[in-house]
């Protein structure tokens, strides 16, 4: 059995290791110099996002035995409105991860539990593949790929800036911050990789290039970050969710088969699980649609929410955030195991007022 798998990130990094335990060598064809992103970056894994799983590190361990170092853990998230400010402290909240390519990073990790050959700044042919091999798996992180193959439905489109910035920092707080006079209906965060150093990053949806800089400057500038840069990065993200996800012999993972959350635009579980099915589906024959359901299920709960966001103002981030800072709503959602993107998906989708 042949296997070639385009793209060297977290996804097409574990199908990889995937097919190794089970047995199967890969070829990997990466268009880029080196695995993973250019840039470095934090990316978080929050537990309330992954319910009904109590520690996603640890699920992914004991469910798909790949075992992931995250920087530290998250004991304290401070979310902030233009009026507005809540906090929420407590154990398992999540993990903090670092992306792109130094050692630490989740692309570093994967990559030496391989033996796959990566086949560096080669831009393949996914046509070419799949006739000379048995499956080919397209872990890009685009759609580009899937928009030839399937119908790809656009959620969401943004640009982001993002840099590296030196003080100091609380290892496990992380922020949020909501205001659509630089972000639209986007988010800036801040998450810690150290005491003194930290990646903060702006996502502004529906934005233009030339406009992105200047939405920038006005985010630190409001939200009074006045922190040396070391580095910046600017790169654009669309989010979207693709009909079908196997078409004949080619499979589709990651962010290129449209698993990404398109409510925060976090990913990382959904690539690992699709990436483990993917393999699991080649080797065993098993069915690959039926085994992502329960990921696209999830999207789609979250398209509904990104759906909401689009149509937010600043009055509401206040109320928002006011209702977050609730003592017994924080319990709720904090102290409990909770399926709240469950219960507020029904809410969001179904007790809307009417036109």
């Amino acid at each position: 059995m042949r296997v070639a798998i385009i793209g060297a990130g977290v996804a097409g990094l574990c199908c990889a290791y995937t097919l190794e335990k089970l047995g199967v060598p890969c070829d990997i064809y990466e268009r880029k110099h080196t695995i993973g992103s250019l840039y470095s970056y934090g990316e978080l894994l929050l537990q309330i996002v992954h319910r009904p799983y109590k520690d996603p590190l640890k699920f992914i361990a004991k469910e798909f035995g790949i075992l992931i170092e995250p920087l530290t853990e998250v004991k304290k998230i401070v979310i902030k409105s233009p009026k507005r400010e809540a906090f929420i402290e407590g154990k398992k909240l999540g993990y903090i991860v670092k992306r792109g390519q130094e050692q630490e990073s989740i692309e570093n990790q994967l990559a030496k539990k391989i033996n796959a050959k990566i086949n560096f700044n080669v831009n393949a042919d996914y046509r070419e593949l799949a006739q000379s091999y048995d499956y080919m798996v397209v872990a890009t992180g685009s759609s580009m790929i899937a928009k030839q193959l399937t119908k790809v439905k656009n959620i969401v489109s943004s640009r982001i800036k993002g840099g590296i910035a030196l003080g100091d920092f609380e290892p496990n707080t992380v922020y949020l911050w909501l205001n659509t006079l630089y972000a639209r209906s986007g988010f800036g965060y801040l998450v810690p990789f150290s005491k003194n150093k930290a990646s903060i990053i702006l996502v502004a949806t529906y934005t233009q290039k030339e406009e992105i800089e200047n939405m920038w400057h006005t985010f630190l500038y409001q939200e009074k970050l006045n922190y040396e840069m070391i580095e910046t990065f600017e790169t654009e993200l669309d989010i979207s969710i693709t009909d079908r996800h196997q078409i004949d012999n080619i499979y589709l993972i990651g962010n290129a088969g449209g698993f990404l959350d398109p409510f925060l635009g976090f990913g990382l579980l959904n690539a690992i699980e699709s990436a483990v099915y993917s393999a699991k589906s080649i080797i065993h024959g098993e069915n690959y649609e039926k085994k992502v359901k329960k990921i696209t299920d999830k999207v789609d709960k979250l398209v509904d929410f990104r759906k909401m966001m689009d149509g937010i103002k600043n009055e509401d981030y206040d109320r928002i955030v006011k209702v977050i800072g609730n003592p017994i709503i924080k319990r709720i959602m904090y102290k409990t195991n909770l399926d709240v993107i469950k219960y507020l998906h029904y809410f969001t989708k179904y007790q809307r007022p009417s036109n």
